[in-house]
């Protein structure tokens, strides 16, 4: 006699035509199920046949996010005896019970960091546009259609309010009388904006493990001056392997000072919520850069506009943001904040990489192995 099939219930889509799920589906009872609310979760659980004996639940990266988590009693009590597994496609996790998981005997799986390269390409993309600005040239040819005429525009008729970050057209009669343009080279944002390169500045980079390493490679290419900050100092071989310069800081407050523009790369924890403050900002070059692909909640954004506001930062680069999905409306008004929606590691390798890990452990584990990556 043929056993019964182990189900496995897929709360996220991934890629059906890859070949890790084929062979899964072969081998599992694949159900997709797209969560909708907390109590349409907890009745379908009592009530649909086909959930009653789930054995591994696939998250991928949205999780249980639509229905609040997996973190209270009652929904966790409510999952079925035969679970042993759930797993999350992306390295970080929130929203999820581990203590509580544990002792009903599921393990809880996230997925090795497989986006470091990814996310260190969204955060070298703020650092260019933080010096260059390109985002203000795209919009002013934009609306001139004429290469020339939109870097006028903007060196010889806008100005930049650091109050509310924005470019204006100069509308007063006698300061327009007095403008007698010649050449626009694009050496200017503004009357009172300029344009400068990333080479030879100095960065701060804040978290150096995978994220931080791979961007550390690529703003070196640039020419700037690499400084990191961790717990601890790379062993002196790890550092030649990197095969650049840099210099360690054990504190963000030392680091600051002489630095151009800083990247945060690390994770939210107790320790680093917050990190990004009033006293780090005021301690970094004027006019510096300031970027976030770590995690919401490592700057205090209101310190952030402070120091936006004070022409302090010339430049704000979030890809996470304190209060996610919800945006600051005085962050998303100002042209001198760039923020890109959490897609630091979205590209289709990373999507498909991390869906065969998941595959792939569950797999495992569901066949009587242990699993990889338990977190709890």
């Amino acid at each position: 006699m043929t056993a019964e099939k182990q189900t496995v219930l897929f709360v996220a889509p991934l890629n059906r035509n890859l070949r890790e799920f084929e062979e899964f589906e072969r081998q599992f009872n694949c159900i997709f199920y797209k969560l909708t609310t907390r109590k349409a979760f907890l009745s379908d659980l009592q009530t649909d046949p086909k959930l009653k004996k789930i054995a591994g639940i696939y998250c991928g990266f949205s999780g249980f996010h639509a229905i609040g988590g997996l973190e209270d009693d009652e929904i966790i009590d409510a999952l079925p005896y035969t679970l042993k597994i759930i797993a999350v496609c992306s390295a970080g996790f929130n929203g999820y019970n581990l203590t509580k998981l544990r002792q009903r005997g599921i393990d809880f799986c996230n997925t090795p960091n497989y986006g470091a390269p990814q996310v260190a390409e969204v955060a070298l993309y703020h650092i260019i546009c933080g010096f260059r600005q390109f985002p203000v040239f795209t919009e002013a040819l934009h609306e001139k259609k004429d290469t020339i005429e939109s870097r006028l525009q903007l060196q010889e008729y806008t100005k930049f309010d650091k109050e509310k970050g924005i470019y204006s057209k100069i509308t007063d009669k006698q300061e327009l009388s007095e403008i007698d343009p010649w050449f626009a080279f694009g050496e200017k944002l503004s009357r009172n904006r300029i344009v400068t390169s990333p080479l030879g500045k100095v960065i701060t980079i804040v978290g150096f493990g995978h994220i931080g390493k791979e961007l550390g490679t690529r703003v070196h290419a640039l020419g700037m001056k690499v400084r990191y900050v961790a717990k601890h100092r790379l062993l002196e071989d790890e550092e030649k392997r990197l095969g650049y310069p840099l210099e360690f800081y054990e504190d963000i407050r030392h680091a600051a000072v002489g630095s151009d523009c800083m990247v945060l790369c690390l994770p939210k924890t107790p320790q680093t919520v917050g990190i990004l403050n009033k006293e780090v900002i005021n301690s970094l070059n004027d006019n510096c850069c300031i970027v976030n692909v770590g995690r919401g909640g490592l700057i205090i954004e209101d310190d952030l506009l402070e120091g936006l506001k004070s022409g302090k930062v010339r430049y704000a680069g979030l890809d996470v943001l304190e209060d996610e999905p919800k945006v600051k409306p005085e962050l998303l008004s100002r042209q001198d904040v760039c923020i890109t929606p959490h897609i630091g590691s979205c590209t289709e390798e990373v999507f498909d990489h991390t869906a065969r890990f998941c595959l792939q452990n569950m797999s495992c584990r569901l066949d009587g192995g242990v699993s990889r990556s338990i977190q709890n």
